[in-house]
């Protein structure tokens, strides 16, 4: 919601004050990589698709151009930036590096949005794609009930194989105890005592990778995330 706090952060950071300006950066983070998941259609990680390098550099541009009073909201106003700018990107991407769109014969239109979508293979099926992005807003939405973002999630997800594959055990263990992911669901708390009883990992481990094995469980154990589940790469059962 648009508000007077935010409007007075806003001219703050026109006026050059650059500590508000991260600040405002920093805070949307999710509702930027939300934003460029919908338009690109396809799940988006900082730190690993260009497109979020992109779509901040927007959202900065947005803070300079953005002028109060002029009926849009700062959000609406700042979704269009980064829609156009992305477009732009994927249009200049898709001409590059893909042979699949043939030269434009004068007179000819520029390919639409879909067009270079369909014809770009970074893209997979549109209708896959527009469901996925709104997987992935909701997935964010509960994400936050447990007070767990995006950018943690790329934070703390581990490096190595083996911790990888240890934390995606403990989870699924997690998901296929109904009176544990019981307790997560209704304390958004991890049960780590429990699960660590029960997995024989130690609790150091658990309370480290806390973040990273409730986004799995919910992945693990709701219908709805269930199309994330390629993004996990599970090393295979509970046992």
């Amino acid at each position: 919601m648009y508000t007077r706090d935010l409007e007075q952060k806003l001219v703050a950071a026109q006026r050059g004050d650059s500590l508000t300006r991260e600040e405002l950066i920093k805070s949307h983070r999710d509702s930027i990589a939300r934003v460029s998941s919908q338009v690109c259609r396809k799940f988006l990680a900082w730190d690993h698709d260009d497109e979020l390098s992109i779509a901040q550099v927007a959202f900065n541009e947005a803070i300079d151009k953005f002028k109060p009073g002029q009926g849009a909201s700062f959000y609406s106003f700042a979704r269009m930036i980064i829609h156009n700018r992305l477009v732009d990107f994927i249009r200049k991407e898709s001409r590059h590096n893909h042979e699949s769109l043939t030269p434009l014969n004068p007179g000819e239109e520029e390919p639409s949005q879909y067009d270079i979508a369909y014809s770009t293979k970074q893209f997979h099926e549109e209708q896959n794609q527009a469901a996925l992005a709104g997987v992935v807003e909701e997935f964010i939405e509960v994400l936050g009930q447990y007070r767990v973002t995006l950018d943690d999630l790329v934070k703390v997800s581990p490096k190595h194989r083996d911790s990888r594959e240890t934390l995606s055990r403990v989870a699924l263990c997690l998901a296929s105890e109904p009176e544990l992911l019981d307790y997560m669901k209704k304390n958004k708390l991890l049960p780590v005592k429990k699960l660590a009883s029960l997995t024989r990992v130690k609790r150091k481990v658990l309370e480290r990778g806390r973040k990273y094995l409730i986004a799995l469980a919910l992945i693990f154990s709701d219908e709805r995330f269930r199309p994330l589940k390629e993004f996990t790469r599970l090393p295979g059962d509970c046992s």
